[in-house]
């Protein structure tokens, strides 16, 4: 029998990565800062956070500003949907920052998986993240243990939110009160400085869902539907585009004729945050007379009944597509 030769192994020692500075010995700051909302007081909250930044360490004697990067009206959940913490992390990669620094946990991230893959990314360029609240140096190792864990607490707490507003949906929907946004067509009124969840026709608009209607009723195919209402949008200066899908969705909403039907669609992953079409997943209410119609109920019906027969697809052998 042919003899094996032993493996042998050789030892490799790496000296563990330095975390970087400058040129002239200072260390490269860019500070992160995000608001979930574009309301008044979360653009005071961001412009306090900027200002702090700048007077932290425009005369720090050790630490230089490179960068003040800001994400507004964004959710901490997905990393890849946060243009300016992308532009950040490309700049990292670039070798351009030594240190990020950040309010919280929560203000970087509340997806703990992306959160700790992101603090590992820049722990390899040399880069350390500092967050201020939890007093948290990722050049630390110690801290990463306390970082995972606030990162799950702030991943939990977005759970915990997203359940709440899935239950009250659910409530005000069973009450037939459905807190939702107006379709185009209509508006949500305002009382005494307040929006509430009652919807009010807008005349101009209104005045374009009846002619869509109108042209439908007369045999317009969705091509001639198309081509007849981007030329009625032109006429009164507007700039939205009326395409297939368009023309399908709004002869198909049940709001138009004064009802409402909730949950069409549905999110089950609060991270990701996908739309899919409900199909039985959630339940679902529907509200006749919610609000004011546009068009009458009959008319809405018969609409309907043309869609499913096909009358309004051009290329359907049975029917003739009504001319412009």
């Amino acid at each position: 029998m042919k003899a094996i030769k032993e493996k042998e192994y050789k030892t490799i020692h790496h000296e563990p990565r330095q975390f970087a500075k400058s040129d002239d010995g200072k260390l490269r700051v860019a500070a992160y800062c995000r608001v979930s909302t574009l309301s008044e007081e979360q653009e005071l909250s961001f412009e306090t956070q900027c200002s702090y930044y700048r007077s932290m360490l425009e005369n720090s004697s050790d630490r230089i500003l490179v960068g003040i990067y800001v994400d507004q009206g964004m959710s901490g959940l997905r990393m890849e949907n946060r243009t300016e913490l992308q532009r950040l992390l490309e700049d990292c990669r670039k070798g351009f920052v030594d240190m990020v620094i950040t309010k919280s946990v929560s203000r970087f991230s509340r997806n703990m998986s992306e959160c700790q893959r992101t603090v590992e990314e820049l722990r390899k360029l040399g880069i350390r993240i500092v967050f201020e609240k939890e007093n948290i140096d990722t050049s630390d190792p110690a801290s990463i243990f306390f970082l995972n864990i606030l990162a799950s607490l702030a991943q939990e707490e977005s759970n915990s939110l997203s359940q709440n507003l899935r239950w009250s949906n659910y409530y005000n929907s069973e009450k037939g009160t459905p807190t939702r946004m107006a379709c185009y067509g209509y508006r949500r009124i305002v009382r005494n400085g307040v929006m509430t969840k009652d919807w009010e026709v807008v005349p101009e608009e209104a005045e374009m869902i009846r002619q869509v209607f109108s042209f439908a009723l007369k045999g317009y195919c969705y091509k001639n539907l198309a081509k007849k209402m981007n030329e009625l949008e032109a006429e009164r200066g507007g700039t939205g585009k009326w395409t297939y899908y368009r023309l399908y969705s709004t002869l198909s909403n049940e709001a138009y004729k004064g009802d409402i039907l909730t949950n069409k669609t549905v999110k089950p992953d609060y991270i990701s945050k996908k739309t899919f079409r409900n199909r039985g997943e959630f339940t679902q209410f529907y509200i006749e007379g919610h609000h004011e119609p546009i068009v009458q109920p009959e008319v809405f019906d018969r609409v309907g009944e043309m869609i499913r027969n096909g009358e309004l697809d051009s290329r359907h052998w049975r029917f003739k597509c009504q001319e412009v």
